[in-house]
């Protein structure tokens, strides 16, 4: 394993992304600090590592090796060209899939997370890489966790949960719970599907935020409105919304309901966009 550490490809709160090589080939290497104070116990870290590497599926990045070295872990991921985050942002103008296909990608992976007993609990525009071949890949387990098989649920008092913008109102409302509160309520997978629903509109329209009204987003605002359920979704008094024809209009409003229970399936989101790809290809074919 080498590491350059001039080659910065990204930093997070859990640690620094850098290029290296492994086995000959590019990687990215995220360097991770531990100490006394890590909440994870040792074994259990391990245990986790060695089941995420077992992960494998297209729209899943690769975990390929974790190396421990005096105070730091380093996990060797495969190398990736740019993020969703920086398509929004026009920091990544290469090759991309197109905007359905791009969806059905995220949405696969994410399935196949949930399909292993995992919530991933980061879903956001950084968190979805761009390969070389320029497929989409879903990264950063920091702070994935396991779920219980039956319910595919999940405590609470597992902390740290994600990014707030992009973060269901149920672990938004955990929020001010005691400890011993959060260790009494389960949260489950849909809390991705409502993180996910909230990326393929910001996809879809180039920066937007489904619970966002301007075009310049406030944090603080947009968490409010997810906690009232406060949605802005249509182009009617919103800068960057959709038309109530889209195809994914009430798909995203279903993938973001307020009620967990409510919220689209993954399986759902995926006959939708497959549909709406067939439908595509058919009206291409009438054309000619």
């Amino acid at each position: 394993m080498e590491l350059d550490e001039k080659v910065l490809l990204g930093k997070g709160a859990e640690g620094h992304v850098f290029l290296g090589t492994f086995a000959g080939e590019k990687v990215a290497i995220k360097r991770v600090l531990t100490n006394a104070d890590t909440v994870v116990d040792p074994a259990r870290q391990r245990r986790e590592d060695e089941t995420m590497k077992k992960l494998e599926h297209p729209n899943v990045l690769k975990l390929i090796e974790v190396v421990e070295k005096q105070n730091f872990r380093y996990l060797i991921l495969e190398f990736c060209v740019g993020t969703i985050r920086d398509y929004i942002r026009k920091k990544y103008t290469g090759p991309m899939p197109s905007e359905i296909e791009g969806m059905i990608q995220m949405a696969s992976g994410l399935q196949y997370i949930h399909s292993q007993n995992f919530v991933h609990r980061d879903i956001k525009p950084e968190n979805v890489l761009i390969s070389s071949s320029h497929v989409l890949k879903i990264s950063d387990f920091g702070i994935c966790r396991p779920v219980t098989t039956s319910s595919q649920s999940f405590s609470l008092s597992s902390v740290p949960t994600g990014t707030r913008m992009f973060n269901s109102p149920e672990l938004l409302q955990s929020e001010e719970k005691s400890p011993e509160e959060k260790q009494q309520i389960k949260a489950y997978v849909s809390t991705d599907i409502f993180s996910l629903g909230c990326l393929f509109f910001s996809y879809i329209t180039m920066g937007g935020h489904p619970f966002a009204k301007e075009k310049i987003i406030i944090e603080f605002v947009t968490v409010a409105n997810i906690f009232k359920g406060k949605k802005y979704l249509g182009k009617d008094g919103c800068e960057l919304g959709l038309s109530k024809d889209h195809y994914a209009f009430s798909m995203i409003d279903g993938m973001t309901e307020v009620n967990p229970t409510s919220r689209w399936t993954l399986d759902r989101v995926l006959k939708t966009l497959e549909n709406q790809k067939l439908k595509l290809a058919q009206d291409e074919d009438n054309k000619h």
